[in-house]
């Protein structure tokens, strides 16, 4: 495998606590990205995850339509990375899952132009089929995205590991706050905040072009 080698950290884990049971025992409450990277490995990633989308765009959308809770769409996330080692230069690639799903659907929505539009492709239509949160995180996710899509805009479109994310994140953290259901309390990361927007942008915005209004068909 020309010296590279993948390896997966732990990915996301949620339970629904009360606020102060949750201080008691932290380990019962959201976590997104536990596993610290620096922002070169960031931005390594995101190079990586643009060059894989780039190369299998239809593979990569049809995966991140299928449902993140089961196993075959871990191994299939997996089975592309690795497949596609020539996206690296050099080097080893460490990341979870949900990182590298997260660079796929940024990647899929720039080729799309989709993430400088998010709030016209996004917007809530009661002439469409609705649209299920599969777990809490995306539920949050996709609140978030609904509800402050010029932030999330300003997020998607900051470099990856940079003062203007930092920037972008701290603005968002408020709607996130608002987006979490009762009982829920939430320990996140930078990097595994922008994975699960762009997730939830990637799915509202197929969810919009693919469920066209039965109106719009006659």
């Amino acid at each position: 495998m020309r010296g590279w080698r993948l390896a997966l950290a732990a990915g996301l884990l949620i339970s629904t606590v009360q606020p102060a049971q949750a201080q008691r025992d932290p380990a019962r409450a959201m976590r997104l990205g536990e596993t610290p990277s620096s922002p070169q490995d960031l931005r390594v990633l995101d190079r990586f995850a643009r060059c894989v989308a780039g190369r299998h765009e239809n593979a990569a959308a049809d995966l991140l339509a299928s449902n993140p809770g089961t196993s075959n769409y871990n191994s299939s996330l997996r089975r592309l990375a690795q497949g596609n080692w020539g996206c690296l230069h050099s080097g080893t690639l460490r990341f979870n899952e949900a990182l590298f799903a997260g660079g796929l659907a940024e990647a899929l929505l720039r080729r799309e132009n989709a993430h400088t539009d998010i709030a016209a492709r996004t917007v809530y239509d009661p002439n469409r089929p609705p649209l299920q949160a599969r777990d809490e995180a995306e539920l949050m996710s996709l609140c978030t995205v609904r509800a402050a899509p010029p932030q999330v805009e300003a997020l998607l479109g900051s470099e990856v590991g940079s003062a203007e994310e930092a920037a972008a994140v701290r603005a968002l953290m408020p709607q996130v706050g608002q987006c979490l259901s009762a009982g829920v309390s939430m320990r996140i990361n930078r990097p595994a905040l922008r994975a699960a927007l762009a997730l939830a942008t990637h799915r509202l915005v197929r969810h919009n072009a693919l469920a066209a209004p039965a109106a719009a068909r006659e």
